[in-house]
């Protein structure tokens, strides 16, 4: 089945196309009569909560609302009906048929019946199998007329239509891929709290009831099924309203708590140590047994899955044991004790329950804690979106399956992300899949932080959580962006898809909460970003150019919408653009300032400004979010500074122009500083693209008048004359090609003439080796993206896969199936990457990866390597809990591994690489001679 959005745009041309299908068509609404609505009033409160909504559905897309009706002898003209199993139809409506949909959980179907009995002129029939099943029948109707799932959350209005025609096609669906499908609200001090508290229920003063009702349709109409509820300190136990339990069960959601919830207690809310001492099971275990019964008790009347285990009050460890290897007893009888609980206060067969293994947990796992056999293991993500582990064969049998914790927000070491929301949705499914596939099927839970601004991956993951099949091929996860986009924005859909796909892997090279460089848990000061200002075409400024084209092409979308688009437009695209893209300057202007006032120059107090301004610009655009969208709906939901951690604030400039004897200075690519009138270029090489860039700038001089010429034909200028002034013009950047038809290698000599003396600029050139389909060494270095490769071979059961969206060159290379360990000598697969080396030296190759974790303890992160016919050298990037290592690698999500080989002769090489476990992602590679100039983001291909 294809996802929700694969077909829609298609079918919503053809439902209110009103062409003339006649006997295939379904009318809802026209000029002369509107569809009614009818459910069982005896039945399950779902029916009545759909009918209506169904029936405001429709009002929203046509302005006529239906009549919902529970008599069946008042109904006449077409008529919706809404049927849950115990309620049989069957009898009343002739052809109707309900045998698909016996022993299946949460599935529905659409039949449509022509004249079924006297007065009924047309039938439409929704049938759940049970009440979720009903739900997700009736908001499939409502998305395909055009009322988004987020038409609230997200301010998306429906397309208004005088008529309302559909397609008369039975549809039946499919078992959802995932049983237990939801959300855990998180770290919402920030964002959800203070606005449900301030804005949307300032009665209540936190999230309760009216809150939750609004979070549970959103959940029904993903085809979700579940809530972690929020907990964190200031939040009220989710089970200290009654309300809350009441609207659950009205929707039919299920509650689970999270980690650090055993048997669904807030325990930071609800344990008083003062009264009850200790959370501790070794000295207070009556206390404890005690406070758990009674949320047994409390929690009879709704559909649950009991959080097994336990940990300290909050997210920390168990109390009372010094280490994992003594906590395995203890939690082993803890376990014991609770499914006792369990079994004597309910009294009934099935009791869903999890551990969800979250940090130390995993570790106390693995030391051989034996969980009972009908407890789901849920396996986490390492807060980065990097699953920790999944099921080894042993575990694939066991009755309570097993399932996957996903971060999509964290609030943690080495840095929190709260703010906006960038978990690429290509790891998003490489991950997830990857889960599906080894078997971990029973709970997908993520952690959407205040839901907002998270709207797409939540979407995103339930999606693939309802109907994992179409995302077993990677390059659907595109096609899901793209329809997502466009089933909100119509005709500009594909290029806001675009414009996110670009915002993602930037993202992906470096978050914008982590553009300070700095850490958390211990707080650490901001740094200089590792960007290189002064090579490679200066790669900071070249981020800054690739936001700043985002914010352009946003800005060109926006005009083009209608009015009543624009503040989804805003929620959903430009304040997540432009906030991203405006974090990204105030911390690369402020490298600049620093910088550049280190060399003097007098534009270092204009980007000074600049980090001003772009601080400025974030304020404004979070003002707007809080206080004119939707008429200030969603006053409170947004903050600037979560936590308020050091990355937020405007950056203190700490280097200020420093004093110098010079006016001006020049400063050419490559170099930091000047020592004397002239300097070097890196080489350029002929026949190709290269261009490099000279800083002319002012120190002190009032006004400088420059002109910049070569002592032989053949360089290209951006630039050949020009004026600086102190009151208007500080600097200019000359770019410096080499004409295509020059094949003479013969330096050049660059003279920067001016009315203050003349500085000279040598650019050496050298031949380019005219090889196809190989990498050159170039300046010392040869960079090579994986997906390039000049040979490659596969294995019989062993493939490689392209996956787009990942890695700093939007492309990494893996291999599939992923499914064990690998059988390497039997099945070995290979790239080959053909380079030619112009200096005798030893070669470093430094291997970049996408920074997973083994699949699970029997398996690692293995891969070899080797130049030309030479030994295979092994390295892994597996890493260990929370270490320097993993640290960097999570925030740069990269991994990066170095080989030094034995000296080569210049001349042609071949590079070869082949995993050794399964799960790898190659994404690209150096390989330098000595040194060379470093950078932090990708280096252009020298291919």
């Amino acid at each position: 089945m294809k996802s929700q959005y694969c077909g829609l745009i298609a079918f919503l041309v053809i439902i209110l196309s009103f062409t003339n299908l006649k006997a295939q068509e379904f009318t809802l609404t026209d000029s002369k009569e509107t569809v009614s609505i009818f459910y069982n009033k005896g039945n399950d409160a779902i029916d009545s909560l759909m009918a209506n909504l169904l029936a405001k559905d429709i009002e929203r897309v046509c302005g006529k609302k239906p009549m919902v009706i529970t008599d069946f002898n008042k109904l006449s003209g077409n008529v919706i009906f809404l049927q849950l199993p115990n309620y049989a139809l069957t009898k009343k409506l002739k052809n109707l048929k309900t045998d698909d949909l016996l022993g299946k959980t949460e599935v529905f179907s659409w039949q449509f019946l022509n004249q079924p009995n006297a007065k009924i002129k047309k039938a439409f029939v929704i049938t759940g199998s049970d009440a979720r099943g009903l739900a997700y029948g009736v908001f499939k109707l409502s998305e395909q007329i055009g009322v988004n799932p987020w038409y609230w959350w997200a301010d998306v209005p429906a397309v208004k239509k005088e008529k309302l025609i559909i397609p008369a096609q039975n549809y039946l669906s499919k078992t959802p891929s995932v049983k237990y499908r939801g959300i855990f609200i998180n770290d919402e001090d920030w964002g959800l709290r203070p606005w449900a508290s301030n804005t949307y229920d300032p009665q209540l003063g936190n999230i309760g009831p009216k809150t939750y009702e609004q979070v549970f349709e959103l959940l029904l109409r993903l085809k979700a099924n579940m809530i972690w509820p929020a907990m964190h300190p200031g939040t009220k136990a989710f089970f200290s309203y009654p309300g809350n339990l009441a609207v659950a069960k009205k929707f039919h959601i299920v509650i689970g708590t999270s980690h650090a919830e055993p048997m669904l207690r807030n325990n930071v809310d609800e344990w008083d140590e003062k009264t009850m001492g200790n959370f501790n099971y070794l000295n207070n275990k009556d206390k404890v047994i005690d406070y758990w019964k009674k949320r047994v008790v409390q929690s009879a009347g709704n559909e649950v899955i009991y959080s097994m285990g336990m940990r300290g009050v909050h997210d920390s460890g168990m109390e009372g044991v010094k280490n994992n290897k003594e906590a395995v007893p203890v939690l082993e009888q803890v376990m014991k004790d609770q499914q006792e609980m369990l079994s004597t206060t309910l009294k009934q067969k099935e009791i869903p329950q999890a551990l969800t293994l979250y940090k130390e947990v995993l570790g106390i796992y693995d030391e051989g804690l034996k969980v009972p056999d009908d407890i789901t293991l849920v396996w986490p993500d390492d807060n980065y979106g990097y699953i920790r582990r999944l099921n080894e064969p042993k575990e694939d049998n066991r009755k309570g399956g097993s399932g996957v914790y996903y971060h999509a927000s964290y609030w943690g070491r080495p840095h929190d992300y709260l703010w906006l929301s960038t978990t690429p949705p290509a790891l998003m499914r490489e991950e997830m899949v990857k889960a599906y596939n080894l078997k971990a099927r029973e709970i997908w839970v993520l952690n959407v932080g205040d839901i907002k601004p998270a709207e797409y991956q939540t979407q995103l993951f339930m999606d693939m959580a309802f109907d994992i099949t179409p995302f077993q091929k990677s390059s659907f996860v595109k096609q899901h962006l793209d329809n997502w986009y466009t089933s909100i924005f119509k005709g500009s859909g594909k290029a806001i898809a675009d414009i996110y796909w670009k915002y993602y892997l930037l993202a992906y090279e470096r978050k914008p909460e982590f553009m300070g460089w700095s850490q958390t848990e211990p707080t650490t000061p901001i740094k200089l970003t590792a960007y290189n200002h002064f090579s490679y075409g200066d790669e900071a400024q070249n981020r800054i150019n690739q936001y700043k084209e985002l914010e352009y092409e946003v800005q060109f979308l926006k005009k083009g919408l209608p009015e009543q688009l624009k503040d989804a437009f805003f929620e959903l695209v430009e304040y997540p653009v432009s906030a991203a893209s405006n974090m990204n300057k105030k911390f690369i202007f402020h490298d600049k300032a620093v910088l550049y006032g280190q060399q003097g120059r007098l534009s270092a107090l204009d980007y000074q400004d600049s980090v001003h301004n772009a601080y400025q610009q974030i304020e404004q655009l979070t003002n707007k979010y809080n206080n004119s969208i939707a008429n200030a709906k969603w006053n409170g939901v947004m903050s600037m500074a979560p936590r308020k951690l050091p990355v937020y604030d405007e950056p203190e400039i700490k280097a200020n122009q420093t004093n110098f004897s010079k006016e001006w200075n020049i400063m050419p690519e490559g170099q930091t500083q000047m020592l004397t009138d002239t300097s070097s270029l890196p080489i350029i090489y002929t026949t190709s693209r290269q261009s490099y860039f000279i800083d002319i700038f002012l120190i002190k001089s009032e006004k400088l008048t420059w002109e910049i010429s070569a002592d032989q034909k053949g360089l290209v200028f951006s630039e050949n004359s020009g004026v600086l002034n102190k009151n208007e013009l500080h600097q200019q950047r000359i770019w410096i090609a080499l004409n295509p038809s020059v094949n003479e290698v013969k330096d050049f000599m660059i003279t920067i003439k001016t009315n203050e003396g003349n500085k000279f600029v040598r650019l050496p050139v050298s031949k380019m080796i005219n090889e196809q389909n190989t990498f050159k060494e170039k300046n010392g270095l040869i960079s090579i993206f994986a997906e390039n490769y000049t040979g490659i071979k596969e294995g019989k059961t062993k493939k490689w896969e392209i996956l787009d969206g990942l890695g700093y060159s939007g492309k990494v290379f893996s291999t599939l199936p992923i499914d064990g360990l690998f059988a390497l000598t039997k099945d070995s697969i290979v790239l080959s990457y053909r380079f030619v080396s112009n200096s005798s030296k030893k070669p470093q190759v430094k291997i970049y990866t996408v920074p997973t974790h083994p699949i699970n303890n029997q398996s690692g992160l293995r891969y070899a390597v080797r130049i030309d016919q030479g030994e295979w050298q092994v390295k892994t990037f597996a890493t260990e809990g929370r270490s320097v290592e993993w640290k960097e690698n999570v925030l740069s999500n990269s991994a990066e591994q170095e080989i030094v080989f034995n000296e080569l002769k210049s001349g042609k090489h071949t590079l070869q690489i082949k995993p050794m476990d399964p799960g790898i992602m190659l994404d690209r590679f150096l390989i330098t001679f000595g040194e060379y100039k470093s950078g932090y983001s990708l280096i252009a291909e020298t291919k």
